[in-house]
């Protein structure tokens, strides 16, 4: 999970590089905190002529004729000591930005790698845009409060304590002023930001609501158009943008008003500050300089203490986002087993066997209860049923997609708990009704970063009834196909599917109505390509159409 602790593990990953960059802010602090001190000296020792140990330094070094050569002295030392500070601080940053964005590569790293080994059902009740919605806004929550806490708090914690020493040494009674009245304002601050964590969360739980109906809307574009239903969808798209209005006015609101009120505290606070420094100065507990070395001591404190509240601020958003991203890391891996037995390792093709087995998406929503198939190796079966009865269902779990919760898969009588998922899925093709495809090259969306021949496409092509279409393109196969396929036909992309598949010679093959976008003609051809590739697999039609059921040598109907 990530938590806080996950955090400082990460941050011990790269001790050295946070030990260099402390050690900088030790430094910046030293050379930074010091500056205003050289005003009470300033000004009670060179223009109102009181006695006083600058003068007398500057004149063992240097010979000064003019006071206002004191000041100038003075300008040309701040500068240097600033434009120190500022290569010091550049060079700090470069440390901590590597670190925070190595940090931030090994979250993702961490989440892609936890996705990649999810079940497929557990995976498919989450939604693409909730979890594109997680990786990008959350992690940067997360990131954010990282990067303010490894880049400003050690700072605004060390200029704190100097800054309070300096205003103990000038003036031990104004100091305690200030340093009891800000903790009050901090300790507001912090009540307000408990409340506004929860705010932000609703706020980021609409975000992903929002992520969630645009990208499904968008991605379904084409049907959602052909259906007429623009309106209906772009409604509900549009409502979840005005929640997230409505949810960032609400936070955004209480925000300002707290801001507002924390800064009137501190603005009361400040006046009182400083009626009671002109009268210790009207008693003369105080001098005029020293006066206004603490005005700007009680300005410069200002600046960690808001860094600090920011920090609270970050704190509960980051722990808030971290909930949401352990979302992601609480959905069940799919089990790994082993490969002890490979049955079909010298097979053209394999027996399937499903033994009492029971499938539910959840308690609510059973889809199979002691179920029971068994298609023999080159067997040539169709899968019937009314919508919603299982056939997909039943496809992925032969798959090994959705993990069963009782009974057995065997596949040439062997138990798939001795097989293993990835020799299944290595043997087992699948044929989308509606393949997706990626926004690439014709060769890409074939071989999913494989390595095949041109030969070995153009084979593959040739019985999909593709080989012509792609021959006569300028690119051929590296035609870029547009998301989703947009630039081919339904029954293009039906196609391909079909060659993807083929190119990685399974031995048995799932066709989910893989033919449904093609005309008699295409189909009839295609099918006469196909006989002589799968006349010995075992073939599983998922079917609606009669001509598809007419060509199995059984029919299993999933309502009976």
């Amino acid at each position: 999970m990530i938590t806080f602790n996950y955090l400082l593990e990460q941050i011990r990953l790269y001790k050295k590089s946070i030990i260099i960059a402390n050690i900088l802010a030790i430094v910046m602090t030293l050379i930074s905190v010091p500056v205003p001190l050289f005003i009470p000296h300033l000004v009670d020792e060179v223009i109102l002529g009181k006695e006083g140990s600058f003068i007398s330094t500057v004149n063992q070094f240097i010979e000064v004729s003019s006071p206002e050569y004191y000041i100038l002295i003075v300008f040309i030392l701040i500068i240097i000591l600033f434009a120190i500070n500022s290569f010091l601080g550049v060079v700090r940053r470069a440390y901590l930005d590597k670190t925070i964005e190595n940090i931030r590569l090994n979250m993702r790293r961490k989440l892609l790698t936890h996705l990649k080994s999810v079940s497929m059902s557990e995976f498919d009740m989450l939604g693409s845009g909730a979890t594109s919605s997680k990786m990008g806004t959350d992690i940067g929550v997360v990131i954010g409060f990282l990067s303010s806490s490894m880049g400003n708090i050690l700072v605004a914690i060390l200029k704190l304590i100097a800054m309070s020493v300096i205003l103990l040494y000038l003036n031990w009674k104004l100091a305690l002023v200030i340093l009891i009245l800000n903790p009050l304002v901090v300790k507001v601050f912090i009540k307000v930001f408990k409340k506004l964590s929860k705010l932000m969360k609703d706020r980021n739980r609409t975000i992903a609501s929002f992520n969630n109906s645009l990208v499904e809307s968008l991605e379904l574009f084409n049907q959602i158009r052909v259906q007429n239903r623009e309106e209906h969808f772009f409604d509900k798209v549009n409502s979840d943008a005005t929640k997230i209005r409505d949810k960032s006015y609400e936070y955004d609101l209480e925000w300002n008003k707290s801001l507002v009120v924390a800064r009137m505290l501190m603005s009361y606070s400040n006046t009182l500050f400083q009626m009671l420094a002109l009268y210790f100065v009207l008693l003369g507990d105080m001098s005029i300089g020293e006066m206004m070395a603490i005005f700007v001591y009680a300005g410069m404190i200002r600046q960690p203490i808001n860094l600090l509240l920011r920090f609270t601020q970050k704190y509960h958003d980051a722990k808030e986002a971290m909930d949401r991203l352990n979302d992601i890391l609480k959905l069940k891996k799919e089990q790994k087993f082993k490969m002890e037995i490979d049955p079909f390792k010298d097979k053209e093709t394999a027996s399937i066997e499903l033994k009492n087995i029971s499938f539910a998406y959840d308690e609510n929503k059973q889809i199979f209860k002691d179920f029971n198939l068994k298609i023999e190796a080159g067997e040539k079966v169709a899968i019937t049923g009314e919508t919603g009865s299982g056939k997909s269902t039943l496809a992925n779990i032969i798959m090994g997609l959705y993990p069963i919760d009782e009974g057995e898969i065997l596949y040439n009588g062997v138990d798939i708990t001795k097989i293993g998922y990835e020799k299944v899925r290595e043997n087992i093709g699948f044929v989308l009704q509606s393949p997706l495809m990626f926004n690439s090259t014709l060769r890409y969306n074939l071989s999913l970063g494989k390595e095949y021949s041109d030969e070995e496409m153009y084979r593959v092509l040739k019985i999909a009834q593709l080989y012509d279409f792609v021959d006569e393109l300028p690119k051929k196969l590296d035609t870029i196909v547009g998301k989703n396929g947009t630039k081919l036909s339904g029954g293009q992309r039906q196609r391909l599917s079909i060659a993807r598949v083929l190119l990685d010679r399974p031995k048995v093959i799932i066709f989910d109505e893989s033919t449904s976008s093609l005309d008699n003609e295409t189909e009839n051809r295609l099918l006469e390509a196909l006989d002589d590739y799968i006349k010995d697999k075992t073939i599983i039609t998922i079917a609606h159409r009669q001509t598809t059921i007419d060509t199995a040598e059984r029919v299993v109907n999933l309502n009976t």
